[in-house]
């Protein structure tokens, strides 16, 4: 009786470590989630040169001010502006490079899982360098 408990114990410690550890999380990935949403948030407002602060200069060179960038979000990535829910998923960190899904309701009720990808800048900053979307199955929400 006396060792059974002991192995009781162990076990509930064992996954109030694990639960508190789970809880706190990777800060790469904490900070990833912001960036994305923060760029979600300025899309929705409107606010060109916010996003656009969050694009990664390899993305900043191919569209060269916010106004061409605003523009290329607007007419090909149409879903990320005003989502109804955004729902982060699958996270995958592999040195200065970080793998995002991220589960979004578009506007019009549509459902994508938008795949991003971030670069850790040399100042430790993390921008978005590509995003590409994937029509989900199963049509509109």
């Amino acid at each position: 009786m006396k060792h059974m408990f002991r192995w009781v114990l162990v076990g509930l410690l064992m996954g109030l470590w694990a639960t508190t550890a789970g809880a706190q999380g990777d800060p790469a990935q904490a900070t990833v989630k912001r960036v994305i949403q923060d760029q979600l948030s300025a899309f929705a407002q409107g606010d060109k040169t916010s996003a656009y602060s969050h694009a990664a200069p390899i993305i900043q060179q191919r569209f060269s001010n916010p106004d061409i960038f605003m523009q290329m979000v607007t007419s090909g990535y149409p879903a990320l502006i005003s989502p109804k829910i955004v729902d982060f998923k699958d996270y995958e960190i592999q040195g200065g490079r970080v793998e995002q899904d991220v589960m979004i309701i578009a506007s019009d009720g549509s459902a994508w899982m938008a795949h991003y990808s971030l670069q850790q800048m040399e100042d430790g900053t993390w921008r978005i360098s590509g995003c590409w979307l994937e029509q989900l199955p199963g049509g509109s929400v």
